[in-house]
């Protein structure tokens, strides 16, 4: 009777564990695509107001607030052009791609 019960106890513990893990990549995946949504809503008002996409995230930063925690992120900003709309990619700091 004693061994059912620790096993069942580990067994109690290690589906805790799985649950937690599975919600922690599910918040990293929220967190990014935060990120990204907060970047193109940038991108579309500047192209709203002044007619064409930055060429760099910089000009985001400085003229229309876009910020994100830059040790945490990475982001890559393909420009093409002034009306073509870039390719951004998200990548959280720290994990694979």
């Amino acid at each position: 009777m004693k061994v059912k019960n620790i096993l069942f106890f580990g067994l109690f513990l290690v589906l805790i564990w799985i649950g937690l893990s599975n919600i922690n990549k599910s918040t990293e995946n929220l967190d990014i695509d935060r990120v990204k949504n907060s970047l193109d809503t940038a991108l579309i008002s500047c192209y709203s107001v002044e007619g064409h996409y930055p060429e760099n995230i910089q000009y985001l930063k400085k003229y229309y607030g876009f910020t994100y925690d830059i040790n945490s992120y990475f982001i890559t900003y393909d420009w093409q052009g002034d009306n073509i709309y870039p390719n951004i990619y998200v990548y959280r700091k720290g994990n694979e791609v």
